[in-house]
């Protein structure tokens, strides 16, 4: 009676939706480790409840726990965007749970290829169970668990390259000794010990107790060999021999709201802000001020009576003061065929003793917020909605700008921040410093800014360079390049990444003439995740042999009882 009660409950309703609801709480937890909570090591943890439905369903439930996992993940950590429009992350979610599907959809036959022999064919359902449950050894669950681990990795990769945010490696932005790693492989090396920490609790609890733990040990070693190597690369930051200068920032955080049609008393409270909170900060001699970007929401050179205002204060403001500013603003260019003009979202940098100007055009733009993918093809609705009234055109120049004697800085405009690739292209341009300047407006009171600050973090980690950040609502001060946020500006405050107030402070930061600190991935690029892909590649290889023995054995087997019955 017990037995048939068993299997009742492995059949039952009740039993698939309560697995759906545990793989929509996995994806909470994932959430959970981001900014603002920031639980870490829940994000370990995560993972459990769809590796444990790989192995007790077929592959469309499989599918659908992952799809609950990621919406459960999707709509929490990108609740921010609720304050764009209130259903923004509603209709989001559900898109974004799109790529842990595709992770899941490789499970089935993973655990096949690396848990079984090709032989397993032949075992009846009791066959297995007691195979697993007693006789697998200990280095298959091992290889199942680094696999299943590199194909996640894998899938947040291609997701990255499309729309990057929060992957697994931003849950430990805090854990500095742990993402020291990332100036060996990329932020995806920590991120991938993320996801091999998930299936190897999952492998203590879903096999025997012996095989479980041996292949444990393994993940168990790596974190620790990583963390000394992050307590060591930490040290040795500390120990690097004096500057050839010290590089005195001032920082305007000018907190003003977000304005994206900006009328003219708008563009006059934005100029006499920053304006103000310059001359605050030029009494105190520094090498240069920042401003946050498109702090004055209208172009520099813009026709029309705010513009001409814009204009007007800002020459007496650089010549008052003779500091030079490097500010975020939007500008012209001439389109390719030169036919047009078009405008860009540019860091400008203003020396008015050479009387000179460098710029920097943003080169990844924010899809849907500078410009509309697309648009031709959308409804109407859908572009009113979130259209700028023009499409900013991208900047396609690497090179770093000359603000001071010595100091090459790359410059990445506010989204560009997140992006290893593209701050590593910035890095090679021999450049010494990074300077990220932000306008997170847009989410005056959610968790973004500090999301967009602890994605920042990783960046320095893996060019080994030093970071100014300055935002208009937050998020303003130094990343040093072992990953801490310091020097932050603004009042004192338990967690100064979440500090919104309007402000204005001096920031001293070290240069180089040259990086002290080359990291190998800023050498070798994303040699881990082509590493990956070369382990992913010979586990198909060998998954199509396993395929071809276990057909063979099916059809040796069916001659087997042609003969029997002829």
């Amino acid at each position: 009676m017990s037995e048939i009660k068993n299997q009742a409950w492995d059949i039952s309703l009740v039993r698939r939706i309560l697995w759906l609801l545990l793989s929509f709480a996995g994806g909470t937890l994932y959430a959970a480790a981001l900014p603002p909570l920031n639980w870490s090591f829940a994000v370990f943890f995560s993972l459990l409840p769809v590796l444990h439905c790989a192995a007790k369903f077929k592959w469309k439930f499989i599918l659908a726990s992952a799809w609950c996992w990621g919406v459960g993940w999707a709509l929490f950590s990108y609740q921010f965007l609720r304050e764009i429009e209130w259903f923004v992350p509603y209709l989001l979610a559900p898109v974004m749970a799109l790529w842990p599907v595709l992770w899941a959809a490789g499970l089935p036959k993973l655990r096949q290829w690396l848990l079984f022999p090709a032989g397993a064919v032949l075992w009846n359902v009791e066959e297995k169970k007691r195979y697993l449950d007693s006789e697998i050894p200990w280095y298959r669950v091992l290889f199942f668990s680094i696999v299943s681990a590199a194909l996640f990795t894998l899938v947040e990769w291609t997701r990255s390259r499309l729309f990057v945010w929060n992957d697994f490696s931003v849950t430990q932005w805090r854990n500095l000794a742990f993402i020291q790693i990332s100036a060996v492989t990329g932020s995806y090396g920590v991120g991938f010990l993320v996801a091999w920490g998930n299936t190897a609790i999952y492998g203590l609890t879903g096999f025997r107790r012996k095989a479980g733990i041996i292949q444990a040990m393994w993940p168990v070693l790596c974190a620790a060999g990583v963390l000394i190597y992050g307590h060591c690369r930490l040290n040795a930051l500390e120990k690097l021999p004096p500057p050839e200068r010290i590089l005195r920032a001032g920082l305007v955080q000018c907190d003003l709201s977000q304005r994206r049609h900006a009328s003219e008393e708008q563009v006059v409270e934005a100029v006499t802000v920053c304006t103000a909170l310059s001359r605050e900060l030029a009494a105190k001699k520094p090498d240069l001020i920042i401003w946050p970007e498109s702090a004055v929401p209208v172009p520099l050179t813009s026709a029309g009576s705010a513009g001409e205002l814009f204009r007007r204060e800002f020459s007496a403001l650089l010549r008052d003061t003779a500091v030079p500013h490097l500010a975020g603003m939007l500008a012209f260019k001439r389109s390719p065929d030169e036919k047009e003009w078009q405008i860009t979202n540019s860091a400008v940098f203003f020396d008015p003793a050479k009387r000179g100007v460098e710029r920097y055009d943003k080169i990844h733009r924010v899809p849907f917020g500078e410009y509309v993918p697309f648009r031709r093809f959308l409804p109407q609705a859908l572009i009113d909605a979130v259209d700028m009234g023009r499409d900013l055109a991208p900047g396609n120049n690497f090179e770093p700008l000359n603000i001071a004697p010595g100091v090459r800085a790359s410059v990445a405009v506010c989204y560009e921040g997140v992006f290893g690739y593209l701050i590593r292209k910035f890095a090679l341009r021999n450049s010494n410093l990074l300077i990220v300047i932000s306008n997170d407006a847009w989410y005056p009171e959610s968790s973004e800014p500090e999301q967009h600050l602890a994605n920042a973090v990783l960046r320095c980690v893996e060019s080994g360079l030093n970071m100014i950040r300055c935002g208009n609502n937050g998020g303003s001060g130094v990343v040093t390049s072992g990953g801490r946020f310091t020097q932050y500006i603004g009042s004192a405050a338990a967690r100064p990444e979440l500090l919104r107030e309007r402000a204005a402070g001096i920031v001293e930061i070290p240069v180089y003439s040259s990086n002290p600190v080359k990291t190998i991935y800023l050498e070798y690029g994303e040699w881990f995740i082509f590493l990956l892909w070369i382990i992913l590649f010979a586990v198909i290889v060998y998954g199509m042999t396993w395929e071809h023995r276990r057909l063979n054995a099916a059809a040796k087997l069916s001659g087997e009882n042609f003969k029997n019955e002829h």
